[in-house]
């Protein structure tokens, strides 16, 4: 089963075909293409860099300290955002930040070796040299970017006037490297007929994506009712395209002042989910497995004196396995120490949890009490159908009520469910607010950090440890 709402569907006729017959493979060759060219461009970057600033060095120097400050300046050129792909590469605006961290290596080596003269050479090669290869490089990207045979494919969210002038851009400005293919309307009134047909509505866009191959979503910040802009850039977490939000930045998720940049004039900024990135994603997998796999070692005296008491006070059937719905609206069964007998399975699927339900006894309010009816789930972590740190899990029959009465909450299954997470640390738990539940879910999606794991992590033991209910 699948949460309703995660992948919404499209009439037939709401979107015309744009492309013709095999035109779909060829876009996916030359978007390959342009993604191996975009790899290349912060390598050649780097590589110069590096390459400078250990030759620098080198001149005054031996040992170690040419390649450390090599990759000092690589990785502080990388922190700074020196070495991404832009829309509008430009050299003024990255000369002064690269001059900056240039200088900053060069005055440490200097006053390593001792040698005053370090930091004029370095000055002097480097700025020479990284410049060079920098101008070089935006001059070929834009220059590849007017003279190939088609340009990434772009739909643009809004009908609105600034969206016409973005059409008419993107149209006349070859150097962008976008071909607009379509609208979306927003919820704002439409300006004058744009460049480019209007497809569908926000419901559409995952469709919309993927049926065009669309590689930019731009979405039109004032061309977007505010009270779904939100939506717009969370529903573009889940698609195989980037996306750049013209116009004012939304509140949904940072902006940082180094990913600025301007189509025309017009100010955008590519738009990051933490979480989209394959290596985030991974990097949280193994903290779950190194941190999942020593507590369930480590929990299994007190795993085994909960079941042992769970069966003296119930009988038969220490677990409770029940369907939950995570990543994705994938289906899993959830594995729990059984507090209480449901009437039938029906109950267990479709009624809500009371807290002091009179069937629970003592044991089975105090493993609820202290959360330690959920401590089987440390399985569910290791077999990856959950994770620590995440939304928590609903049941299907919740799950398709609540995604029909509370905007949003579909969206808590872009990234796998957890056994604890920012809502219940802060006291949404059980029978609490499903609206401000799902809100501060996608909040802790939007702006997702290992640190804030970490966080969540230590206040649930210290919560678990006091035995605070909240």
């Amino acid at each position: 089963m699948r949460a309703q709402g995660l992948s919404p569907s499209v009439d037939s006729g709401a979107a015309p075909e744009l492309m013709p017959a095999g035109g779909g493979t060829t876009v996916r060759r030359a978007a390959t293409g342009a993604r191996i060219l975009a790899g290349l461009y912060p390598v050649c970057l780097a590589v110069a860099d590096g390459w400078t600033m250990a030759a620098a060095v080198a001149l005054n120097g031996g040992g170690l300290l040419p390649g450390l400050a090599a990759l000092a300046i690589i990785a502080l050129n990388a922190s700074g955002g020196l070495y991404r792909a832009r829309r509008t590469p430009s050299l003024l605006a990255d000369l002064p930040p690269l001059l900056a961290r240039t200088l900053l290596v060069g005055a440490v080596a200097a006053v390593l070796l001792s040698d005053g003269t370090l930091l004029l050479w370095t000055a002097a090669l480097c700025g020479t040299v990284q410049l060079g290869v920098r101008a070089f490089a935006n001059a070929a990207v834009r220059t590849y970017r007017c003279r190939r045979s088609r340009a990434r494919s772009a739909l643009v969210v809004g009908t609105g006037q600034t969206a016409a002038h973005m059409l008419d851009i993107l149209r006349e400005r070859g150097e962008f490297g976008l071909a607009a293919v379509g609208q979306v309307a927003a919820g704002r009134p439409a300006g004058p007929p744009g460049a480019a047909p209007v497809l569908g509505e926000m419901a559409d866009l995952p469709t919309l994506v993927e049926g065009h191959g669309i590689d930019t979503l731009v979405v039109v910040a004032e061309d977007v009712d505010p009270g779904q802009l939100g939506a717009v850039l969370r529903i573009s977490f889940g698609l195989p395209c980037e996306t750049l939000l013209v116009q004012p930045p939304s509140d949904v998720v940072p902006v940082a002042p180094a990913r600025r940049e301007y189509l025309a004039g017009l100010p955008c900024a590519r738009v990051d989910w933490r979480l989209r990135d394959p290596v985030a994603r991974i990097g949280k997998r193994l903290l779950d497995l190194a941190v999942a796999c020593p507590l369930l070692v480590l929990a299994m005296p007190v795993l085994a004196v909960c079941a042992a008491a769970v069966r003296i006070e119930g009988g038969p059937g220490v677990l409770f396995r029940q369907r939950r719905i995570g990543f994705g609206g994938e289906e899993f069964v959830l594995l729990k120490f059984r507090t209480l007998k449901p009437a039938d399975e029906r109950e267990s699927d479709t009624r809500w949890t009371v807290k002091n339900d009179e069937r629970m006894g003592r044991v089975g309010r105090f493993l609820r009490n202290t959360s330690l009816d959920e401590l089987p789930q440390l399985w569910n972590v290791v077999r990856g159908d959950m994770s620590l740190v995440g939304p928590r899990p609903e049941r299907p029959h919740f799950v398709e009520q609540f995604s029909r009465t509370c905007p949003g909450y579909v969206l808590r299954h872009r990234v796998p469910v957890g056994m604890t997470g920012w809502a219940q640390i802060h006291g949404f738990r059980g029978d609490t607010s499903i609206e401000l539940r799902a809100r501060l879910d996608n909040h802790y999606i939007d702006h997702w950090s290992f640190a804030t794991d970490l966080r969540i992590l230590m206040l649930t033991a210290r919560a678990m440890l006091c035995r605070d209910s909240g």
